[in-house]
């Protein structure tokens, strides 16, 4: 075992132990060349094939670019030891988590997890050669504080078909390597040959464990039972827990197949079966709703509407800002979603009655219908002539349409930044629209008007702040300073203090996540700031890119003419997580955790969204090489 501040290669300083087994410890330490927190595997290995086993692990990971996989930086021996330098990925493991909760996961989440996980397995089997991992289970999957799920320990990962040779087994056949069980199949656990449907059941036999709340039972026990003429032990899912879908239950049934050809032969056929069922969900979820007078007889109790308004922080000179002040919002009832996205325990069911009133009173009148051709023709001419009322037919209009920043009577905005006018509008997203547990359930807040930055902070203005004040500057800078040329870039590597220091000192404050949302979208609702669909080159995510770009470079402005406000960097708020209003959050990270917004340019286009909400440790010995942030400010009376 290595003692904190043991420097490793004239390089890594061990900070603590994260945790060790029977082949290893893993160890949190500081790469004093990068300044940046990393990861140090250290393998027991006490002969050649262990030696082997860790070599493999190296060359396998090394090659690896997928962001739900581990990224390896590094690997040496040093003395006796063996160490792997990889990624620090903060966060829990689901074998934590599934301790810490008294109830199964969510079925959404399972999902989406699943569908990462699938994805990545594609790439790890499809690869010259294919990599088996083998041994995909709760303990080596971790969820970090920002959403993604990686699956880790390559320990026993095979660059070949996945043929055990002899030198990999004892004298009886087993793997010298060890295995859980539970998630092993029965291919592995007699010492055979494993290949890409090996991590299929292995997949499938964890996804069972996080929806039940159960462990399975091993595939020789459930041989064994078979033989002597019992039943399967391993239960359906759904007969454990009433939320899983039936048709789900079943993927995971077959993929648990003791006979590997009766399972799914890809992760792809897998995943392309699970989005299948998916899809079916939620079109069943969003059948022509009961008529009125049925409406009467459902269990799901309408949601009575509270009244709350939103006030920004008073003042960034009084300190950090806090949670906003909350005396008014309305919170309507959430739309009808299926019953495995409210999860297990969700106590957010959708009044029928509301939603069918809802729909009501969307339709036209019987009286304007059969209005006079002279008013039907002022109504299309004003319809065609109002740009807002295009867009409340068909979404936004323009990327660029700013909603009073420059129109008569509006506050003059400081010098880069823009004028937001305040109002009330529809903040997150609920489960039929691919919201997650963070952003549900979507809710009607009122901001005040307020000033927010133009583009993010950007390198060359943190260096002033950091020049005048002795603050320190973020650990990736080279004697204080930022690298040539990268001026512009988003200044990222910044803690929440961090940040909250540099807006006080600019005479600012961080913004309020309810001001960053309202910002972003408007009062139309849109996904992202320019519209509803994803519009390629509008944003640095989504593999738009593979870095952080310049402010500004991408032209997808929100309705007020604020920039880059998903993708490039994440951004800080000052807003605690805590779940919205009738929500429920899975179990977070301990620590001050403040609302982070917009996603980096590795997100994905379904998480760079204007609703997109994760909660990051305000500070502490974390990753913040993405996360950057904007300010806003107050409107004085002289502004307005």
């Amino acid at each position: 075992m290595l003692s904190p501040n043991t420097i490793l290669r004239e390089r890594y300083r061990i900070i603590h132990q994260l945790g060790h087994g029977g082949m290893g410890a893993v160890y949190q330490a500081m790469d004093e060349n990068l300044s940046c927190v990393v990861a140090v595997k250290e393998t027991f290995a006490t002969s050649e094939a262990q030696r082997r086993a860790f070599r493999r692990e190296a060359e396998l990971l090394a090659n690896l670019t997928h962001s739900n996989l581990p990224r390896v930086m590094d690997h040496f021996t040093h003395g006796d030891g063996q160490f792997l330098v990889m990624q620090f990925v903060p966060g829990h493991d689901l074998a934590e988590l599934l301790e810490l909760r008294e109830q199964p996961f969510a079925v959404a989440k399972v999902v989406e997890w699943a569908d990462q996980l699938l994805d990545a397995l594609e790439e790890l089997h499809s690869s010259i050669p294919p990599i088996i991992h083998r041994d995909i289970k709760p303990a080596n999957l971790k969820v970090t504080p920002k959403g993604k799920i990686l699956l880790l320990d390559f320990g026993l990962a095979k660059g070949t078909a996945g043929q055990m040779s002899t030198a990999d087994v004892d004298s009886r056949g087993k793997s010298i390597y060890g295995y859980t069980p539970n998630y092993a199949p029965l291919e592995q656990m007699r010492g055979g040959g494993t290949d890409p449907r090996s991590d299929l059941y292995s997949l499938a036999a964890t996804m069972w464990t996080l929806l039940t709340g159960q462990i399975p039972p091993d595939a020789l026990s459930r041989v064994a039972e078979k033989e002597d003429g019992n039943p399967d032990p391993l239960r359906p899912a759904h007969e454990i827990n009433p939320q899983v879908p039936v048709p789900f239950s079943n993927l995971l049934k077959q993929a648990m197949s003791l006979n590997r050809n009766q399972r799914q032969a890809t992760a792809s056929e897998f995943r392309n079966g699970l989005r299948d069922v998916r899809q079916a969900e939620f079109e069943r979820a969003t059948l022509p709703l009961p008529r009125p007078n049925a409406l009467e007889s459902t269990s799901l109790p309408p949601s009575a509407p509270i009244e709350r308004t939103i006030k920004a922080p008073e003042s960034a000179s009084q300190g950090s800002p806090a949670s906003p002040h909350v005396p008014t919002m309305w919170v309507g009832s959430p739309p009808i979603v299926p019953s495995w996205e409210r999860g297990a325990t969700s106590s957010t069911a959708t009044s029928l009655a509301e939603e069918g009133a809802h729909q009501r009173k969307g339709r036209k009148p019987a009286a304007l219908i059969a209005g006079g051709v002279l008013i039907l023709g002022i109504a299309i001419g004003l319809f065609a002539w109002r740009p807002w009322a295009r867009e409340q037919a068909n979404g936004p209009t323009t990327p660029n349409h700013q909603v009073g920043a420059a129109e008569p009577g509006n506050p003059k905005a400081p010098t880069g930044m823009v004028y937001v006018a305040g109002g009330e509008f529809l903040m997150g997203r609920d489960g039929k629209d691919g919201g997650d547990e963070y952003e549900r359930p979507a809710h009607k807040v009122t901001v005040k008007p307020f000033f927010m930055d133009t583009n993010e902070v950007t390198r060359q203005q943190y260096q002033e702040f950091v020049n005048k004040t002795g603050h320190a500057a973020p650990a990736k800078w080279m004697n204080k300073h930022f690298p040539a040329g990268t001026g512009q870039l988003p200044v990222t590597d910044v803690t929440w203090d961090d940040a909250n220091a540099y807006a006080k000192w600019a005479g600012k404050r961080l913004p309020t996540e309810e001001e960053w949302e309202f910002a972003a979208r408007g009062t139309d609702g849109r996904r992202y700031p320019w519209g509803n669909d994803w519009q390629r080159g509008s944003a640095n995510a989504d593999d738009a890119s593979k870095s952080l770009a310049d402010v500004g470079s991408y032209q997808g402005a929100s309705p007020y003419g604020v920039m880059d406000m998903v993708g490039n960097a994440w951004e800080w708020t000052a807003t605690k997580l805590v779940a919205y209003p009738g929500g429920q959050l899975p179990n977070a990270m301990p620590g001050d955790l403040r609302v982070i917004r917009g996603g980096s340019y590795t997100e994905s286009k379904d998480e760079a969204t204007t609703s997109y909400r994760r909660g990051y440790p305000a500070r502490g010995n974390y990753d913040y090489a993405n996360t950057g942030f904007r300010c806003a400010k107050e409107l004085t009376s002289a502004s307005q």
